[in-house]
C-alpha cells in the first residue's frame, strides 16, 4: 500500500515539474501580430528615426508561450520566413536560444534584379555569423536556407494602447530596432 502512496505522489509531482517552465513569453505578448512601424538609432536613443513600412513591406509576427517566433517578411524583391526560439533574461527582457533558422526566395525579372539578387548573397556568403544551408535556383527565383546567430542581441516587449513594441537591442553594435505590431 505505501508503494502505491509514494509512486502516485512521485508521479503527480513529475506532472507538476513537466508543466513548470513551459511558458517561456508572457501570455500578453503571444499571438499574430502585424507590423504597423519601425524605426532605428543608437541604444541610448540617439539618431533614432521611426520609419512608415507598412506601406512598402509586410511583416507578420507570430509568438508563442514557449517562446517560438516565426516571422514572415515580404517586400518586392524577397520573401523571408524566420524562425526562432527565445528564452527568458530578465522580466520582460528575451535573448535567442539558438540560431535563427531563414528561408529566403529572392525573385528576379531583369537583369539589374538578377544582378542585385547575387550582390545580397555574396553579402550573405561573407557574414561570419551565417551559415548556409541549402541553395537553388528555379527559373527567375533563388531559395536559400540559412543559419544565422544572433546572440549579440537582446530582446524585450511591452504592450502601448494594445500595440505590442517589439525592442532588439544589439550590443555589439549599439544599435536598437524598434518595431510596432497590431494585434491581427
Amino acid at each position: 500500500m505505501s508503494k502505491k502512496v509514494v509512486s502516485i505522489i512521485l508521479l503527480g509531482m513529475l506532472f507538476v515539474l513537466v508543466g513548470c517552465g513551459k511558458e517561456v513569453i508572457d501570455s500578453r505578448y503571444t499571438g499574430k501580430w502585424k507590423l504597423e512601424t519601425s524605426g532605428i538609432g543608437m541604444s541610448d536613443g540617439a539618431s533614432y528615426k521611426e520609419t512608415d513600412v507598412s506601406g512598402k513591406v509586410s511583416l507578420d509576427l507570430d509568438i508563442d508561450a514557449a517562446g517560438n517566433v516565426k516571422e514572415l517578411y515580404i517586400d518586392d524583391t524577397v520573401a523571408t520566413t524566420n524562425s526562432y526560439k527565445l528564452k527568458q533574461k530578465g522580466d520582460d527582457e528575451y535573448q535567442y536560444d539558438g540560431p535563427m533558422v531563414s528561408k529566403r526566395v529572392y525573385s528576379y525579372e531583369t537583369e539589374s534584379e538578377k544582378a542585385n539578387v547575387q550582390k545580397n548573397l555574396e553579402a550573405l556568403k561573407a557574414k561570419d555569423n551565417i551559415k548556409i544551408i541549402k541553395s537553388e535556383q528555379k527559373g527567375n527565383e533563388y531559395r536559400i536556407e540559412l543559419k544565422d546567430n544572433e546572440d549579440d542581441f537582446v530582446i524585450s516587449f511591452e504592450i502601448q494602447s494594445g500595440k505590442l513594441i517589439f525592442k532588439k537591442l544589439d550590443k555589439k553594435e549599439n544599435v536598437l530596432i524598434k518595431q510596432t505590431y497590431t494585434k491581427q
